[in-house]
């Protein structure tokens, strides 16, 4: 049984992904939007797999892929529910050469001395945060964990970790997609110390009745987070206007990542070349991510 898989990730680069319960899911959340599947909520992980095989089998897939950029803890379901995490991050730690340990949680259990002092050891931390507001929160993620524990939990490890970490805010249609949302969201992200948030949407099939937002509605709720970097995680390309002013305005009220520019139409993405040789924007890298920022004049 193997637990390793390579993927090639938008935000991560060549990842080498590890699956810590391969064989059932295993999450504490059952949210809306969840590619896995209807399952009941579990809280603990009863895989049995030992460290020394998940190791073992790390070591044989990085004498295969040797350009790997991230080695990434994860699960089909929620990894920090694995017994021995901190045990199989120590481990990683030792046998990882240039790539980076990157653990991908949905949050639940942050708000743990114990798993905090365990993802302090990795090299970035990605953490979902959907919402902030308790209803809706409850309505996408469908747990009894407490918001509120979860919140502070962020917080107060954003606080002791100096490396890269990552929010994630997934967003549904009518459901946590308005200006309130948004600016809630953003006076908490303003009590946390983190590299960026990934606002994204469904781009998978669901088992539940949930719809994507448009780009476009992800650029709109992003003109709300003004206490963080955001980056537009989108899987398909998507056409906006090729006219130097309407970019170098867009990128005037809020800098675009790389990955968001990448998202663009070609002639978009001839458009900011242009307007970079021209020094109306400039390229500036903010913690781990490189953005496009317009040139004060």
């Amino acid at each position: 049984m193997s637990v390793v898989f390579v993927v090639n990730s938008r935000r991560f680069g060549k990842s080498l992904g590890i699956d810590l319960s391969p064989n059932e899911k295993c999450c504490n959340f059952d949210c809306l939007y969840c590619e896995l599947g209807k399952a009941p909520i579990k809280t603990t992980n009863t895989s049995n797999l030992s460290v020394d095989y998940i190791i073992n089998e790390v070591k044989n897939a990085l004498n295969t892929h040797k350009d790997c950029d991230y080695i990434t803890i994860t699960a089909n379901g929620e990894p920090t529910l694995y017994p021995h995490l901190d045990e199989l991050i120590d481990k990683i730690n030792q046998i990882k050469s240039k790539e980076k340990s990157l653990i991908l949680s949905n949050s639940s259990t942050i708000y743990s001395k114990s798993i905090q002092q365990a993802l302090l050891k990795l090299d970035a931390v990605k953490l979902s945060l959907d919402s902030v507001i308790p209803k809706t929160f409850k309505k996408i993620d469908r747990t009894n964990i407490s918001l509120e524990n979860i919140i502070n939990g962020i917080i107060s490890f954003s606080q002791i970790y100096q490396k890269e970490l990552i929010l994630e805010c997934l967003i549904l249609k009518n459901l946590n997609d308005s200006e309130e949302e948004m600016k809630a969201l953003n006076e908490v992200l303003g009590k946390i110390k983190a590299t960026r948030l990934d606002l994204s949407t469904i781009d998978r099939p669901s088992d539940y009745d949930v719809s994507a937002v448009s780009y476009e509605k992800l650029q709109y709720l992003a003109s709300f987070l003004t206490n963080i970097n955001v980056n537009i995680a989108c899987r398909k390309p998507q056409a906006t206007s090729t006219h130097n002013d309407d970019i170098l305005k867009a990128i005037s009220l809020r800098p675009l990542s790389i990955d968001e520019v990448k998202n663009l139409d070609k002639s978009s993405q001839i458009q900011i070349q242009n307007l970079v040789q021209n020094n109306k924007i400039k390229i500036i890298k903010q913690n781990e991510t490189m953005f496009y920022k317009a040139v004060k004049s």
